[in-house]
């Protein structure tokens, strides 16, 4: 699942670079917001598909701990549950402490 995550983000990354290097308009150099990804993709600006690439970097373990969670939910394993819960509660605190 790691794998597949880095090879899926990196690859939006360079296709983000790409556009951005062959894009005739002067693109400003801005953070948009998870919001206004979608719009930009739509608008096919190279900005909003570096972004979106830097988001599925960022959710990349994010997603490898849900799993690890549910696999560990399944398998009847609360310590490890509670484990995983721990994890995301750190990572979440970060977040909106940050």
């Amino acid at each position: 699942m790691l794998r597949a995550g880095m090879v899926l983000s990196l690859s939006v990354l360079l296709l983000g670079l790409v556009l951005f290097a062959l894009s005739p308009a002067d693109h400003q150099a801005i953070d948009l917001s998870p919001a206004e990804i979608i719009p930009g993709l739509l608008e096919g600006s190279p900005i909003a598909v570096i972004d979106l690439g830097i988001l599925l970097l960022i959710a990349t373990p994010l997603t490898r701990v849900l799993t690890a969670m549910a696999v560990f939910a399944v398998d009847r394993e609360p310590r490890f549950v509670l484990l995983s819960l721990t994890v995301l509660a750190v990572i979440a605190a970060g977040v909106l402490l940050s």
